[in-house]
């Protein structure tokens, strides 16, 4: 009777009093990484991952931790990076599905001189680009995104996590949410709301969709929430250039009540961040100023709000139902 009472309290708090159920703020990351910490990275592209956290990456491996990168897309769909590195003006669809092949190679290659282990490494190879219309216009099976790229509507049957996946929302969701559950992280990482690509802020999007969904099915898997960018107003190309800096957060970044984690790295591991950032060879050729500005001091995250507020609240409750 008692653990009722003390739910249904919670429950108020939770729905109608959202003040008390901000979850506290982080302003370091350093105490969550532990032997016990399992980290997941979800990155919209081949080489996102390692701009944006390829310093936490080797933190929590050297704490012997466990990380898990999991690729939305296998960046296939960079039509200018294609005709450069096939020397065509016309690429067809095997031209991109090539070179996402290429950049998939690189993504291993880059997360093994982190020290990740490939059989760490999940592709979901759903389309570069296409993330945007999957959650506006593809939800369900019946109408299936086709990539203007490759031509295909669903992933590589080598990539698949559920059954018969098809380029749509559902799928997707259910994919990021099998992995999560599989995994059972205790810290997330992936691109934020805020990032100006369209691929980085719906693999945002897709990733909270299966979190909530999970914390509607079980309050104890919530991990906690950071978020990084990798695209902003030209940032960080206008920022100093020397490798070593600090990285300065973007100017006129919206604020949404949490202040930025800077975390830092020590110099092996900035050394390390940059021979994996070099590996993605395909992309220095067209972006090498740009990527060699994630080679800093240190690298920024920021929590995110939305997430883990109900989980302290349910526990919480848990916690006093089983003192009494």
């Amino acid at each position: 009777m008692l653990s009722k009472i003390l739910c249904t309290v919670w429950l108020f708090v939770l729905f109608l009093c959202p003040a008390f159920t901000q979850a506290a703020e982080l302003t370091a990351l350093e105490p969550l990484i532990t032997r016990s910490t399992r980290l997941i990275v979800f990155s919209p592209h081949p080489d996102d991952e390692t701009l944006g956290a390829g310093g936490l990456i080797q933190r929590v491996l050297e704490a012997g931790g466990r990380v898990k990168v999991v690729f939305m897309t296998n960046g296939d769909g960079y039509p200018e990076g294609v005709e450069l590195q096939d020397h065509t003006t016309h690429p067809t669809a095997l031209d991109f599905t090539r070179y996402g092949q290429i950049r998939r190679l690189e993504a291993l290659s880059a997360l093994t001189t982190l020290g990740m282990k490939t059989k760490n490494v999940i592709f979901l190879g759903f389309p570069d680009g296409g993330l945007p219309s999957l959650r506006s216009k593809s939800w369900a099976h019946h109408v299936p995104y086709r990539s203007p790229f490759t031509r295909k509507c669903r992933p590589p049957w080598f990539e698949t996590v559920i059954p018969r996946a098809d380029f749509c929302a559902k799928d997707l969701t259910d994919e990021i949410e099998r992995v999560i559950v599989r995994f059972k992280p205790t810290l997330l990482a992936t691109t934020g709301p805020e990032d100006q690509h369209p691929d980085h802020k719906f693999t945002y999007y897709f990733v909270e969709q299966a979190l909530d969904r999970l914390t509607m099915k079980s309050a104890y898997l919530r991990p906690e929430v950071i978020t990084f960018v990798i695209h902003y107003n030209g940032w960080p190309v206008n920022q100093e250039a020397r490798s070593g800096a600090r990285l300065p957060p973007p100017e006129g970044f919206p604020v949404r009540g949490r202040k930025w984690i800077s975390f830092d790295l020590k110099p092996w591991e900035v050394s390390v961040k940059r021979k994996a950032i070099l590996k993605y060879r395909s992309q220095m050729v067209m972006l090498s100023r740009f990527l060699l500005c994630f080679d800093k001091s240190d690298e920024l995250f920021r929590q995110d709000p939305g997430h883990g507020a109900a989980l302290g609240c349910l526990q919480l409750s848990k916690q006093s139902a089983n003192a009494k």
